[in-house]
C-alpha cells in the first residue's frame, strides 16, 4: 500500500465531500444533508473517483483487501480534516463525529474501495 498515496486521494475524497454537501446545502437549500436521498446517491462518486485515481498508479497493489485499507485511510484523513477544518469552522461541535450517518457513509465507503481494488485487480 502507497501511504501517501492513499492519504493524498483521501484528502482529495474529503474536499469533492466537502464541496458535494456544500452545493447541496448552500445551492439547492437541503439542511438535512445526513437524511437527503441526493447525498447518498452523490456521495458513491466523491469515494470512486479518488479510489479509481489512487489505483490507476501501475506499482499499486489491487484487490478487494487493498481496497479496505484504502477506506480505512480515507476514513482516518476524513476525520483528521473533519476535527481540524469542519468542525471548528462550520459545525462548531465535535459530536459531529459521532453521528450516526457517518456509518452508512464509512458503510458506502468500504463497498466501494473494495469494489474498485477487486476490479483493478482483475485487469
Amino acid at each position: 500500500m502507497d501511504i501517501k498515496r492513499a492519504i493524498w486521494t483521501g484528502a482529495i475524497s474529503w474536499v469533492l465531500v466537502f464541496f458535494e454537501v456544500s452545493i447541496l446545502m448552500f445551492g439547492f437549500k437541503i439542511n438535512n444533508i445526513d437524511t437527503s436521498l441526493i447525498h447518498y446517491i452523490l456521495f458513491p462518486i466523491t469515494i470512486l473517483i479518488p479510489a479509481l485515481v489512487y489505483f490507476q498508479k501501475p506499482n499499486v497493489k489491487a484487490g478487494a483487501k487493498q481496497g479496505l485499507y484504502l477506506c480505512l485511510i480515507f476514513f482516518a484523513t476524513s476525520l483528521v480534516l473533519d476535527a481540524f477544518i469542519t468542525i471548528p469552522l462550520f459545525v462548531k461541535d465535535y459530536s459531529f463525529l459521532l453521528n450516526p450517518y457517518h456509518l452508512i457513509g464509512l458503510s458506502e465507503s468500504l463497498i466501494i474501495t473494495a469494489y474498485v481494488g477487486m476490479i483493478k485487480m482483475k485487469k
